[in-house]
């Protein structure tokens, strides 16, 4: 039988040291019984060549001992983390020389973790942050559910989830149920969100009203309440509505209508992630 495992990718920046102390409080929260921390040595075809008074080949023993002290960081990081996380759960590493993104997708393909936990930063320039700069990209390509955790986030229990759902495609909520299973999920608030700026909720027709009951009927295994807001701009409707609520997790759902198809198709949307400053966690 396979582990429940937890994939989090590293690259030792803050942001990622905090994506892993996160991962030990939701590991043992939620009974995961494996973490693979995941760290990419791949270097690209210009960062074997250095500055100099001209351009030379770095010495071959350079290299060698950079990557023999990313891998003695990465110990010490399984280390730490192992007593974090106590007896139960397994903590493992994985180097790679393939780039990140490529990297995740093998990893997942063989070891079948059951979510990627991805530190992000809106400090961190994407050069300066390996895993904050691939973030939309392993989110878009991922086969398995992704958790992005914001840089300065601390873990909280998670009582009220955001869903924000367009109402074009309430069968995306289907996506939700996959959790049920899990009993830790089943006491959760879901806080379900349609940015309404044509005010229907006010007036309801047939279509809207049906919508709705599909909506109900989707998420009749967990506690949930439909909320609406009246912004313009769907973002700043969901950034706003997190401000004013108590939210300790939001809910990005697949589909050409979702939150998820804004977030992976529009680069303006990219600032959400950014400027959330909960997690989310995109389920596929």
């Amino acid at each position: 039988m396979l582990m429940k495992t937890l994939l989090v990718p590293v690259d030792f920046t803050a942001a990622s040291e905090n994506a892993v102390n996160f991962a030990a409080e939701w590991s043992r929260k939620y009974l995961y019984e494996r973490i693979i921390l995941l760290r990419s040595l791949y270097t690209s075809m210009y960062e074997g060549v250095i500055m100099s008074g001209e351009f030379s080949n770095v010495d071959q023993d350079f290299l060698n001992h950079s990557r023999m002290q990313e891998r003695e960081q990465l110990n010490e990081l399984c280390k730490r983390l192992d007593k974090k996380t106590g007896p139960g759960i397994t903590v493992q590493t994985a180097l790679t020389e393939l780039p990140l993104v490529r990297s995740v997708i093998e990893v997942i393909r063989e070891e079948q973790p059951v979510m990627v936990l991805l530190g992000s930063s809106r400090e961190n320039s994407n050069n300066e942050s390996l895993v904050a700069g691939n973030v939309i990209s392993i989110a878009k390509i991922s086969p398995v559910r992704v958790l992005i955790v914001p840089g300065h986030y601390v873990y909280e229990p998670i009582k009220n989830v955001l869903v924000p759902c367009d109402f074009n495609a309430v069968e995306s909520l289907n996506k939700v149920n996959t959790l049920h299973a899990s009993v830790q999920w089943r006491d959760v608030q879901l806080m379900v969100l349609n940015v309404d700026a044509k005010h229907r909720h006010l007036n309801p027709d047939e279509k809207f009203k049906a919508a709705e009951a599909g909506l109900h009927g989707y998420l009749k295994n967990f506690q949930h309440q439909i909320y609406y807001v009246e912004d313009k701009n769907v973002i700043n409707g969901i950034l706003g509505f997190t401000r004013s609520n108590k939210v300790e997790l939001l809910f990005a759902l697949p589909g050409k209508y979702s939150f998820l198809y804004t977030l992976t198709h529009k680069s303006i949307s990219e600032a959400l992630y950014r400027n959330t400053k909960i997690p989310v966690m995109i389920l596929k």
